[in-house]
């Protein structure tokens, strides 16, 4: 009996598809998907436009108050009075440095939560990328048994023309057949779907562009698990609780010395015009509110607080982050190994089981019932390979985000 034989080379590598909605052979790759999805247009504006207004806000504390100009005059029988006065604010109490220093952390905030944003992003096209890449393989692996299967029927077919097989063989044959084809066309359509979800990260009018995805499903290997908890200080999430704890401590400092009122300075010139004759001269003024009731107590207090609020908010992401790396770094390095030794021992035994049922067949040791077992034992192997290895890959991704490490 002429059967094809199964090709050990079909890995956790690429496997390349022509997709009937693509027209050219131009294969994705990941670097690719994440730079054009970083760099879309919309996304990018997106962030210039959080950065200006952060901007714009320090820009405003920063700029001194304008001055007020006052004009004057008043006329008592024969004789005309006009004022002008000049007015200025002076912040002698240091609040307005204070207040410029937490705009600056504002906008250290701001561009912290864009790098966040930035990785979040990333993470999703990552996402998606694996899961087109996973479908991709999916694929083939259906189209590689769907022509074992239609290869193997013909040669029964022939047999039972010859009738050295019954027609139940055969049939048996075909009904598998079926039961792939099904499954390769459900497949397609979640397919089809992942590279939607793709190209709507990156740029729908890329659709034509690209033909398939290349790229290993499974995951490189973690770094040390010390080396990642030491650099997490420094991830942007954090970065971000951690300025707005700054922040606040120095909107605590400016409110608490708003106990030191700001004193407001005058300089003007008066003209007296009399029928005698007329006389000018120049004139100071200075004001400065009581604190007699208003001394700002509410105001510290709930200042205080909040910077104390947001020290502990910060406090706590960073334990939080540490448990959740500790956990995802573990979860990561099984997941990788358990889907190399399962790639290793399973696929290599599957296919020697095909082989060994496909000789005894022939030999009329077993029946198509045990044939169609191995087949589909062997089937079942490829596809849970790449589900072990898509899992695995996941979660790496998952690690990756909160660490900001590579994907490799």
């Amino acid at each position: 009996m002429d059967f094809l034989r199964l090709r050990p080379s079909i890995g956790l590598g690429l496997i390349a598809l022509a997709l009937p909605i693509l027209t050219t052979a131009e294969p994705l790759t990941e670097p690719l998907s994440l730079q054009l999805g970083l760099n879309q247009p919309d996304f990018i504006r997106l962030l210039d436009s959080r950065a200006d207004a952060a901007q714009g806000n320090l820009i405003t504390r920063q700029t001194w108050v304008n001055p007020e100009f006052e004009v004057s005059r008043e006329e008592a029988g024969r004789e005309t009075e006009t004022n002008l006065w000049l007015y200025q604010r002076l912040d002698l109490s240091g609040q307005r440095r204070l207040k410029r220093d937490a705009a600056r952390m504002g906008l250290g905030i701001t561009q912290a939560e864009n790098e966040a944003r930035q990785i979040q992003r990333g993470t999703e096209i990552q996402q998606h990328f694996y899961q087109v890449l996973f479908h991709q393989q999916q694929q083939q692996i259906f189209t590689h048994w769907v022509a074992k299967f239609s290869t193997v029927e013909k040669a029964m077919e022939k047999r039972e023309a010859a009738g050295d097989v019954s027609g139940y063989d055969r049939r048996r044959i075909s009904r598998e057949k079926v039961t792939i084809l099904s499954r390769q066309r459900q497949s397609a359509a979640q397919l089809g779907a992942a590279w939607q979800q793709l190209l709507g990260m990156i740029d729908p009018e890329k659709s034509q562009t690209f033909d398939s995805v290349e790229g290993r499903l499974i995951p490189a290997e973690t770094l040390p698990l010390s080396s990642l908890l030491e650099s997490l200080a420094q991830h942007p999430r954090l970065m971000q609780y951690k300025r707005q704890a700054e922040g606040s401590h120095l909107t605590a400092r400016a409110v608490a010395r708003s106990r030191i009122p700001e004193i407001t300075v005058g300089l003007g010139h008066k003209r007296i015009d009399a029928p005698g004759g007329s006389d000018s001269g120049l004139m100071l003024s200075a004001s400065i509110p009581l604190p007699l009731f208003d001394r700002k107590q509410g105001a510290r207090q709930k200042a205080s607080a909040k910077a104390r609020q947001a020290e502990s908010e910060y406090q706590l992401m960073m334990q939080k982050t540490q448990a959740n790396v500790r956990a995802l770094w573990h979860k990561a390095a099984r997941l990788r190994d358990n889907a190399l030794l399962f790639s290793e021992q399973s696929l290599a035994a599957s296919y020697e089981l095909v082989r060994i049922a496909e000789s005894s067949y022939h030999a009329s040791e077993i029946g198509v019932l045990e044939l169609v077992d191995a087949y589909r034992n062997a089937l079942e192997a490829e596809i849970t390979a790449r589900q072990l290895a898509l899992e695995a890959r996941l979660v790496r991704i998952e690690l990756d985000e909160m660490t900001e490490g590579t994907m490799q």
